[in-house]
């Protein structure tokens, strides 16, 4: 009896001892991850993090040159300006490089306060194309400062600058223009410092939700390169923009009032040659809206040594105008030089039959030079040469009815203005 109670006594202080481990061993278990959590949710005393860092000074001195990442996202682009030649546009800019100085324990990142930029070394970047720009400060400064665990530093600012595009305007306005936005080091050389695209193309976003009001952009590239200039070469990021100009508005504006102007000068054509206040009216008028026209489209762009597409077709228009307007002073001469008297004429058409008549009898009757003419008081005359008067007979027959010019000026006018615009068109379209 005695022995079977000392069994069950071990076997129950085993029971217990073995579950107080389990839990002496559990309870050990969520001290350890107590204290884990404890040294991750710790704050980092940026004091002691900043303790003998200076931000003058780059990181990896006298070593690697630093590795600097860029991503962009386009916010809007407000305008593309063809006489100053430049385009404004706002961007969402971030930078990535690693700082192995500021380094802290635990695997969260920190969102810093964008007036801490001033104890940090960043890149001096900046927009190397840029006629004026500036960062937003509105309710504070539109910064962003991120700092990894391992040292990695995330610096993104909001900016709107005016970039310069130069441009190509001898097709305008069915030209395409290749925009570029530059960013490069102003400081530090490549063997300083690199740049370099986060995800290539990728790096470039927004692109697709902008409207343009008179282009499309259709095509963009993220480049990479350098600058080299006189004291090193610089790295260098370029994203190149092409952008196509959306033609209807100026045909609304500029092609479509030129072209029924030259369609109204042909009006005249139709117009009796005696109601010459009608003609010259019309002619008249439509040659200064076409001077007023070519003028006010002139004004809108730069003044360049080249011609431009619009030239071409505005200056050809002026051109129909005003051959419209010579035309009826064509016309209005020969009906004026042909309405002389029938007796005037019939005299005149004696006086050649009469010379004609002469010419047979003496064909060859020229003045004498040896002075018995002038003795006798007499001189023989020189009469012209028959086909003399049979050019200026038939050249008579050809112009006798006036009208013959307008009926002839409205198949010509409308046939070589229509040949001209095929040809316009598929030159500068194509």
């Amino acid at each position: 009896m005695s022995g079977q109670g000392a069994t069950l006594f071990l076997v129950v202080f085993a029971l217990f001892g073995g579950i107080s481990n389990s839990v002496l061993a559990q309870g050990d278990e969520e001290a350890a991850n107590g204290r884990e959590e404890a040294a991750e949710t710790q704050p980092v005393k940026l004091t002691a993090l900043f303790k003998g860092y200076d931000p003058l000074i780059r990181p990896n001195f006298h070593g690697k040159p630093v590795a600097v990442q860029m991503s962009m996202t386009i916010a809007s682009i407000d305008q593309v300006s063809e006489v100053d030649m430049d385009y404004t546009v706002t961007v969402l800019m971030r930078q990535y490089w690693n700082d192995p100085r500021l380094k802290f324990p635990g695997n969260r990142s920190m969102s810093l306060d964008p007036r801490l930029v001033k104890k940090l070394w960043v890149p001096d970047t900046f927009l190397e194309n840029s006629k004026s720009s500036y960062l937003h400060a509105v309710t504070v400064d539109n910064a962003l400062i991120r700092l990894f665990p391992d040292g990695s530093i995330l610096y993104g600012m909001r900016i709107t600058a005016k970039m310069e595009c130069e441009m190509d305007l001898r097709k305008y306005p069915m030209d395409e223009q290749s925009c570029p936005f530059i960013l490069e080091s102003y400081g530090y050389t490549t063997e300083d410092m690199t740049y370099e695209w986060r995800e290539g193309d990728k790096s470039i976003s927004g692109l697709k939700d902008i409207r343009l009001s008179q282009f499309t952009i259709y095509d963009y590239k993220a480049l990479q390169g350098y600058g080299d200039y006189e004291t090193g070469k610089y790295p260098q990021l370029v994203v190149q923009f092409t952008i196509r100009r959306n033609v209807f508005f100026f045909l609304l504006q500029s092609y479509l009032p030129s072209m029924l102007l030259v369609v109204l000068s042909w009006v005249s054509f139709y117009i009796d040659t005696n109601s010459a206040p009608a003609r010259v009216s019309l002619s008249v008028t439509t040659v200064l809206t076409m001077t007023t026209l070519v003028s006010g489209t002139r004004a809108q762009l730069p003044k360049i040594s080249y011609i431009k597409a619009i030239d071409v077709y505005l200056v050809v228009c002026f051109v129909f105008v005003f051959a419209a307007l010579l035309e009826y002073a064509a016309v209005n001469y020969q009906s004026r030089y042909y309405k002389t008297p029938r007796k005037s004429r019939k005299s005149k058409k004696a006086e050649i039959e009469e010379i004609q008549l002469e010419e047979k009898k003496a064909p060859l009757a020229v003045p004498e030079n040896d002075g018995s003419a002038a003795r006798n008081g007499t001189t023989r005359r020189r009469f012209p040469s028959p086909k003399v008067l049979t050019s200026f007979r038939s050249g008579r027959k050809i112009i006798e009815d006036v009208n013959d010019i307008d009926k002839f000026s409205r198949v010509l006018f409308p046939v070589t203005f229509a040949v001209f615009n095929a040809i316009y068109w598929i030159v500068y379209t194509v």
